[in-house]
């Protein structure tokens, strides 16, 4: 039997030379495929860094002139108006003549002083920024985006190829030995060749019908659409925007995260969940995902799912300090201070390693950095306040004991404090400041205090801390930082160093000067006295009148 099997693989010749033309042709069509894949692949990549190119192109360029347009051009026409006005009421008609003639240089200048931004009021600065550049920088940035993939698809299938033509060769190869080999050689090479073509044609056909993104300008002509009108602050034709692009690309991850912002922004928390859900799985970058799902879990008043969250999202990014101070959070308003204390330990240990570690390499932290410590503290100190059933928290109220929550008080004070610290790179020291009071001081210099303040007299005149020194020592760090509305602005932040007494009753004043022309606006207020870095007493509140 195995004789007569062996007879007829020796009489093969012809069926042996017909297969390696077969497989010469085959080879020659996966060729094809590879030369088509590596053209796609080429014209795909040059389109990627093209619009990498050009996004960035058009958004440095619009962005400084902007800047230009919106600030100092916007400013000196302010100036302008000023000093027109002030030679209008003392009759000097040559130097409002002037004023008039430089205002009209201006508006040559700069389109934002034009129709129809001269009419926009408030919107005007977002309008003109979507005009002059946003849109087109979107557009592009989404193209960029498109074309990716599409490179990246394209770059895979001709690498693939080029796989597939190894294995023909290697069949070819085996079936060239299949002609001078005989008997039982012969048998073992042709079912290799066998074997492997089979192998390389399942394979040739899955690389061939796998799928490969492919672009929708219509998609992301909505897209860029419902970007700008997001940005001027339509939020409802925003939002029928990113639906409309979401029609037309189902899979369309950048268009379901904006969408999941503005439904947040609208407080409608179930949908914004489902919105960065679907993010999720059509590829968003997690850790943006993650930066709100669990926050907006918080909101809804589900601490269980926003721990799970917050929980997968440390896994992915353990060293997260929005993440950390997140969990932190969302254990005190679980009620479990002890395990929160010991996230707390984790987190300020994981901001001193960051910051230590960026300084040894000369380098400087950026600004965001700061922004998440500080954004961190406050979302504890609103649960603080849900557990003292404060309304002004933004989570409902909370039944958490009170152990927990003066262990959150605490941990607020030491996040800020320590972020205060890291950032102007303070040593703490044991300097104190207590029975602290807020006001001015009269024609004699005896301090009164007050809680409620005139925008213009503080435009003149400081505002005045009173306190009780405790070993603060000549030339110490003195900050006092401001929050409007509940969020700090640091613009109003005052720096400086301790001039006073090392003990005893002392005054701080603290000149709130950002301008010649700059008048705080009224509102709400509150500020926080800060000695080496550590936090002095508690908010004081105080009000500002036009």
């Amino acid at each position: 039997m195995m004789q007569r099997i062996i007879d007829r693989v020796n009489q093969l010749d012809p069926w042996i030379g017909v297969s390696i033309a077969i497989m010469t042709i085959y080879a020659a069509i996966i060729g094809m495929l590879q030369v088509q894949a590596g053209n796609l692949n080429t014209e795909y990549r040059a389109n990627t860094q093209r619009y990498a190119i050009e996004a960035m192109r058009i958004r440095s360029v619009g962005e400084t002139q902007a800047g230009f347009d919106t600030g100092a051009v916007t400013r000196m026409v302010e100036f302008i108006a000023q000093q027109r006005d002030l030679a209008e009421s003392r009759d000097d008609a040559s130097i409002v003549t002037k004023m008039d003639v430089m205002r009209d240089a201006l508006n040559k200048v700069s389109p934002i002083l034009k129709t129809p931004y001269d009419t926009l009021g408030d919107d005007a600065i977002a309008h003109y920024e979507v005009e002059l550049y946003l849109r087109d920088a979107v557009r592009a940035e989404q193209y960029r985006a498109a074309y990716a993939p599409m490179d990246a698809g394209w770059d895979s299938k001709a690498n693939t190829y080029v796989v597939h033509l190894t294995l023909l060769a290697l069949v070819l190869a085996l079936l060239g030995l299949g002609v001078v080999m005989h008997n039982i050689p012969r048998a073992m090479v042709l079912t290799m060749s066998v074997i492997i073509t089979i192998i390389t044609t399942g394979w040739v056909i899955t690389t061939y019908i796998e799928p490969v993104p492919t672009i929708n300008p219509a998609a992301i002509e909505a897209y860029t659409n419902a970007f700008s009108v997001a940005y001027e602050g339509k939020t409802d034709a925003a939002l029928t925007g990113y639906a409309d692009a979401i029609a037309k690309k189902p899979d369309y991850a950048d268009a379901y995260y904006e969408q999941a912002w503005l439904l947040y922004d609208t407080q409608k928390y179930p949908e914004a969940l489902k919105s960065l859900a679907n993010a999720r799985k059509y590829g968003y970058e997690e850790s943006s995902i993650d930066y709100i799902e669990g926050y907006i879990m918080m909101l809804q008043g589900d601490f269980a799912a926003a721990e799970t969250a917050t929980n997968g999202w440390l896994s992915r990014e353990p060293h997260s300090i929005a993440g950390l101070g997140q969990q932190v959070a969302v254990q005190f308003a679980r009620d479990n201070g002890s395990a929160a204390t010991t996230t707390q330990a984790t987190l300020l240990n994981e901001m001193r390693t960051q910051v230590a570690a960026l300084r040894a390499k000369g380098d400087e932290p950026d600004d965001q950095l700061w922004v998440t410590m500080n954004e961190s503290a406050d979302i504890v100190g609103e649960v603080m306040l849900a557990g003292q059933q404060d309304e002004t928290s933004s989570f409902a109220a909370l039944k958490i004991s009170p152990a927990t929550i003066a262990l959150a008080a605490s941990a607020v004070k030491e996040l800020r404090s320590t972020a205060v610290t890291l950032e102007y790179n303070i040593k703490p020291s044991s300097a104190k400041a207590t029975d602290i009071k807020l006001g001015v001081t009269d024609d004699q210099d005896a301090f009164m205090q007050q809680d409620s303040f005139g925008a213009s007299d503080l435009a003149v005149a400081p505002l005045v801390f009173q306190l009780n020194a405790q070993q603060i020592a000549p030339g110490a760090d003195v900050l006092v930082r401001f929050y409007v509305d509940g969020s700090e602005d640091a613009s109003l932040r005052y720096v400086s160093e301790w001039s006073g007494s090392q003990d005893g009753e002392n005054t701080v004043f603290v000149q709130i000067d950002l301008g010649p022309s700059y008048v705080l606006p009224a509102g709400d207020y509150a500020a926080e006295l800060y000695i080496d870095g550590a936090i002095q007493g508690d908010l004081i509140p105080f009000t500002v009148t036009e």
